[in-house]
């Protein structure tokens, strides 16, 4: 599978300056960065887009992200989330892998740590195997 031209990102941020790190990678480098406000909305624009990557911030308001995690990694495309957050540990790696998550991400964000690993992330994607799509009933 060839690499696009821009890889699509989809993004759960809580903070306005992590959204405008996130937007100004988007405009400079090979990222299309959509931004959701739910992981309802995540869900949807991810397949839909068939995003391989999927930000998102630990501290998202509403959602406890072990649960959120595992429902945006059992997208039927089977992106990789990237949990976004200001504690990186080898706990919260492993808990974020257990529950099917690809890796953390330190907050606050910086430029020169977002594209490389979204990279990284899609480089294991195109050679990961996909989940089945099951039938819906």
């Amino acid at each position: 599978m060839a690499t696009p031209a821009r890889i699509p990102v989809v993004a759960l941020v809580t903070s306005d300056s992590d959204r405008y790190v996130l937007a100004s990678v988007s405009g400079q480098d090979s990222l299309e960065v959509r931004f959701a406000e739910s992981c309802e909305e995540a869900y949807t624009v991810a397949n839909r887009m068939a995003a391989p990557v999927i930000l998102l911030d630990r501290d998202l308001l509403g959602t406890e992200w072990k649960t959120a995690v595992k429902s945006l990694a059992d997208s039927p495309h089977g992106p990789c989330v990237i949990l976004m957050s200001g504690v990186v540990d080898d706990y919260l790696r492993q808990e974020l892998i257990r529950r099917g998550g690809y890796d953390v991400l330190p907050k606050p964000l910086r430029a020169d740590q977002v594209t490389p690993l979204v990279k990284l992330a899609l480089s294991y994607w195109t050679s990961a195997p996909k989940p089945a799509v099951q039938a819906r009933r």
